[in-house]
């Protein structure tokens, strides 16, 4: 089974030096898992660091204006055939990134995501209770699994009616064989990162707050996600963590 390499974690953590580090060491090209850094532009606000690239390849970032819609359905759809011309140039594909819906998705071949969204059922006003009672007689099963706090919240009932109308057609793909990279670090360590990044880049403070918010809720969401290799970037250098991922990878690389 093809190998593809995933490096994730929260914002200031490393993720792109030592993925750039790990596509010169194995030979890859980069695949960006970061829902905003598709959008043309900004680059210094989503932290592009374009001038780090060198002559390593990047995929999906700055593929659409802002104007238009994306999805995680349209992301995994992008990286898949991403991850199938790197493979076919007998390449390493690295997917990089802290968007950790698009990198589950990706790795765990959720289905629902390619359930497309249903106009006429986001346009009612029914309550919370109502689209509750409505999940019951469509799928009963599914309703009662739902935790309290999604059977009070009308935008995932609506999201869990349309999952439960959508017909069995939505097949699963042939996988990869996936090796997670996580990052992490105390947040007070991450919170000087920003802070330093943000004055490196002569942003105003406004986004130190807001990266703080984001790193925040990055910790929350990777806590929750099994099968990542850990690594402290305040304990661990980064020569030891590309050393693991050479006897992980075991390269070279088996096809």
């Amino acid at each position: 089974m093809d190998t593809v390499l995933v490096v994730c974690g929260p914002t200031a953590t490393g993720k792109t030096q030592l993925a750039l580090r790990l596509a010169q060491e194995f030979n890859g090209e980069l695949i960006s898992a970061d829902s905003q850094q598709v959008y043309l532009g900004r680059d210094l606000e989503t932290g592009k660091d374009k001038d780090t690239l060198g002559d390593t390849k990047i995929w999906l970032m700055d593929i659409l204006e802002e104007t238009n819609d994306f999805s995680v359905s349209l992301w995994r759809k992008l990286a898949r055939e991403a991850i199938k011309d790197i493979l076919s140039r007998n390449k390493l594909p690295i997917v990089v990134g802290g968007s950790g819906l698009y990198i589950r998705a990706l790795v765990e071949n959720l289905p629902n995501v390619d359930v497309p969204q249903n106009p006429q059922l986001r346009q009612n006003n029914k309550s919370a209770q109502e689209l509750f009672n409505d999940l019951k007689e469509i799928d009963h099963v599914r309703a009662e699994a739902l935790n309290n706090s999604d059977r009070h919240n009308p935008r995932r009932l609506v999201r869990a009616i349309e999952i439960a109308l959508a017909p069995n057609s939505y097949m699963l793909t042939p996988g990869y064989k996936y090796i997670q990279i996580g990052l992490i670090a105390p947040k007070e360590f991450l919170i000087n990162k920003i802070k330093q990044r943000v004055k490196d880049r002569g942003l105003g403070e406004e986004y130190v707050d807001k990266e703080v918010e984001i790193m925040k809720k990055q910790i929350t969401w990777f806590k929750k996600q099994a099968n990542i290799n850990w690594y402290d970037v305040s304990l661990t250098r980064i020569d030891a963590i590309i050393k693991s991922c050479r006897k992980r990878l075991r390269f070279p690389i088996e096809r």
